[in-house]
């Protein structure tokens, strides 16, 4: 009888542990998606000027400043390395200075009573238990038919709930992306040219590139550029290098397979230039007029030059003032740093100013659609006026860029006669120059 009971027990435990394993697959997290809602903007014609303007409260964004002033107003200088689309502590570092505490032990030994799992350890305990004491209370043949009899059923049923827990708990596998290895010689790889096409009624054109493998994905720092080289139709060798293109993909979502980038389309090598430079300006006319759908072109992660070197740490808010193709990344930068708790950053004003209204086409979408997610946090300003034209001479570029606030970042992005212009007018509202970062 004793030998009896023993393997019943056995076999009783096998089937709770398989019980609880099933459990704990079945009250794991699972992913949660939002939908959002854009609407279109309307333009507003003030003076000669046209202004796209999403967010004319100014008030909110003074008291955010005003409050992080009063802030930061006691912070000492200090030579941190500052990653503005990153909080200063990792969250492992986070997780072990905020668990040393009795207060937070007591609240992590309550969060386990409470869960799921516990619970059906506990309950699987129980009709154990029960079992035991049900076969000590029978005799003889009794206990053996009834110990028989209730294990069977209790058996029975605890086998078909942890099939249906673990049919349920069977995810779909995530396709997650692979980082692309670049083990060529200088440390470059390949892709394909896949499509071009233009943006709009705009002067620009993306080009799309695949990479090796659909789940290769080029993992870039903001602010990184991407580096490309081939042969021209005389075996010259010709390189560019070029904001990733993110306009269309969801806030932290990662672009798989493919590899975007937006050039200029003039037909004039110089009018590019004045664009892009006159380096990527020649391998744009390569690109252009002897690359065809299929062909191959090496690539390479490139240089980062977002950098923040000033002395009021963390960064609180940023100001990002963008001509022509300068807004491709600002708008990667947008994305990065709106979502909450992916940064310190709390307010992000930016000013995009073209002279065409076309122009607008190359992001004006996105933009808003950020906005639309993020209002309480983003300000975006499209203004419309000629570049030669003083800044400081536009009441909308006045309105919109605020002036210098220890805990701000500036970042100017666009051809290289408007950054400077961009740079010398921070300079005039207070931005000193450790604290302005230009992209080329």
């Amino acid at each position: 009888m004793s030998m009896m009971h023993t393997t019943t027990m056995l076999r009783f435990a096998t089937t709770i542990c398989a019980l609880l394993i099933s459990s704990a697959l079945a009250f794991s997290p699972g992913q949660r998606h939002l939908v959002h809602k854009t609407t279109h903007l309307r333009p507003e014609v003030v003076g000669n000027s046209r202004l796209y303007n999403i967010n004319i409260s100014r008030g909110t964004n003074t008291a955010l400043r005003s409050t992080a002033e009063s802030v930061l107003a006691p912070i000492t200088t200090s030579n941190l390395a500052v990653s503005i689309d990153k909080p200063l502590l990792t969250s492992v570092e986070y997780g072990y200075r905020s668990t040393t505490s009795p207060t937070n032990i007591w609240r992590s030994f309550l969060a386990v009573l409470l869960s799921d799992v516990c619970k059906t350890a506990i309950v699987a305990f129980l009709i154990a238990a029960g079992v035991t004491l049900l076969s000590k209370c029978l005799t003889g043949g009794a206990a053996s038919g009834a110990v028989s009899k209730i294990y069977n059923s209790v058996s029975t049923t605890l086998q078909k709930f942890a099939a249906v827990i673990t049919r349920s708990s069977r995810a779909t596998p995530v396709d997650r992306p692979v980082p692309m290895p670049f083990e060529g010689d200088g440390g470059w790889g390949k892709c394909t040219l896949r499509s071009k096409k233009k943006v709009g009624t705009s002067p620009f054109t993306v080009y799309e590139f695949a990479l090796p493998k659909p789940e290769y994905n080029i993992p870039l720092a903001l602010g990184q550029q991407v580096d490309f080289c081939c042969l021209s139709s005389d075996d010259d060798i010709c390189m560019g290098s070029f904001y990733p293109y993110e306009v269309g993909n969801e806030s932290g979502s990662v672009q798989r397979g493919v590899l975007k980038v937006v050039v200029p389309d003039s037909d004039s090598v110089e009018k590019n230039a004045e664009q892009v430079g006159m380096g990527n300006s020649k391998f744009i006319e390569v690109l252009k007029d002897e690359m065809r759908i299929g062909d191959e072109i090496a690539i390479k992660p490139g240089k980062s030059f977002l950098q923040y070197n000033g002395k009021h740490v963390p960064v609180t808010d940023m100001v990002c003032v963008a001509s022509g193709l300068g807004i491709v990344p600002i708008v990667d930068q947008v994305k990065s740093i709106s979502p909450k708790g992916t940064s310190s950053v709390k307010t992000t004003s930016v000013v995009w100013i073209n002279e065409n209204r076309s122009d607008f086409d190359l992001a004006m979408d996105e933009l808003e659609k950020e906005y639309m997610k993020y209002s309480t946090k983003l300000a975006v300003s499209c203004i419309m006026d000629d570049l030669k034209k003083p800044l400081d001479k536009n009441r909308e570029v006045e309105e919109a860029v605020p002036y210098f606030n220890a805990g701000t970042m500036a970042v100017v992005s666009g051809p290289k006669r408007f950054a400077e212009t961009a740079k010398a007018y921070l300079n005039r509202k207070g931005y000193p120059d450790n604290c302005i970062c230009v992209l080329p």
